[in-house]
């Protein structure tokens, strides 16, 4: 795995306790509890990964518009 991807491990320590999710193409926002989430993936796991993960519920994810897909991500970690 290429050193620049960061990891949940990686969003633990960057992020303890929260971390914010927003869609920067709808309303879409929220925190994950940094800890429930390393708990139900492991510390390994990709952050490009759980986006995926997160926006798997996302209406326009499920409606394939290519053109307009999903714009989840994680201001704390300024991705």
């Amino acid at each position: 795995m290429p050193s620049d991807v960061i990891t949940l491990r990686d969003m633990a320590s960057l992020c303890p306790g929260w971390v914010s999710v927003s869609c920067n193409r709808c309303d879409r926002r929220g925190k994950l509890r940094t800890r429930r989430v390393l708990a139900e993936h492991g510390p390994d796991l990709p952050v490009p990964t759980l986006r995926r993960i997160l926006a798997a519920d996302c209406p326009k994810v499920i409606d394939g518009e290519i053109r307009d897909v999903c714009g989840i991500r994680f201001p704390d970690l300024k991705d």
